[in-house]
């Protein structure tokens, strides 16, 4: 079960004794250049992930392919005062949208939690960092260059990237986990009136949800005590039907992806309330496949 396990804030880099704390990293991450990058480049990440995310430990394997692999991909790794976590994040001066990776160097439950719209959904990059500290998850990414900075810069609506790389590696390593992808969005835009009373939309990018997920829409709605809807058995709107990660892992056969969209008054809330992200995280994993 994950815990609910608040971490000490700090840093250390494999190459200095003293570095930014998750937070100021993922401030120091955020890039205005975005590169797509090369198939093969894509490809060759994505092998990396999977070693990296399948080691008992994951700071060593992380040092072991900075040099060959990890380097060349313009990543490098850095291992967290705050305990037991390493991150993979882009070279200073090398920052190309690739995106922030992190995960616990030893163990973690198999959850992957992820942010790839945190400049545009308001809060999801800090819940997505405050989930993950505060939890036993395995891994999370969040993305670094804004969803419409340009045409191909959202992460989830692109054909392949590093996060799709991540995913698809974290789905060989753990094929029964879950993804939890976070989303916000306005009850104002919504066109439905399901939709407008919404406070959180949770879906897999299909019109056949799995039974769990139906299970995690029930959690939440009496944890929270929030009217959380599943799409499409209770709205028809925000399904995730083009997410390409999301058809991608499910070409793949993985069926552990959870589209999960927040209002803004959750959001606020859940950053600003430890229990009600510890009763979120809770729901997560007592209805894991």
């Amino acid at each position: 079960m994950l815990s609910a396990m608040l971490l000490v804030p700090g840093v250390m880099t494999l190459a200095s004794p003293k570095a930014p704390n998750l937070e100021v990293l993922l401030d120091q991450a955020r890039s205005e250049a975005y590169a797509v990058p090369a198939t093969n480049s894509i490809n060759q990440a994505q092998e990396s992930f999977k070693r990296w995310l399948a080691a008992d430990d994951r700071l060593k394997a992380a040092r072991e392919l900075a040099s060959s692999r990890f380097d060349a991909l313009g990543v490098e790794p850095v291992a967290l005062l705050e305990p037991g976590i390493v991150v993979l994040t882009e070279k200073a001066g090398e920052r190309r949208g690739r995106g922030l990776f992190a995960a616990r160097i030893e163990d973690g439950s198999p959850l992957l939690i992820q942010a790839p719209h945190q400049y545009y959904d308001l809060r999801t990059g800090t819940l997505a960092r405050q989930l993950f500290l505060e939890s036993d998850a395995m891994a999370a990414a969040w993305n670094t260059t804004h969803r419409y900075h340009r045409d191909d810069t959202d992460l989830v609506h692109i054909p392949d990237s590093y996060l799709h790389a991540l995913s698809r590696a974290f789905a060989d390593v753990y094929p029964d986990g879950w993804i939890l992808q976070l989303h916000g969005f306005s009850s104002a835009k919504r066109k439905s009136r399901a939709g407008r009373s919404a406070q959180a939309i949770l879906s897999d990018g299909t019109r056949n949800p799995s039974r769990n997920l139906a299970q995690l829409t029930d959690c939440l709605s009496q944890r929270l005590d929030i009217r959380a809807l599943l799409y499409p058995r209770d709205v028809q709107e925000l399904g995730a039907t083009t997410n390409t990660l999301a058809a991608d892992l499910r070409r793949r056969g993985f069926n552990g992806f959870v589209h999960l969209e927040l209002d803004a008054q959750l959001r606020k809330r859940l950053v600003s309330d430890a229990d009600a992200r510890n009763s979120l995280i809770q729901c997560v994993t007592e209805t894991a496949p």
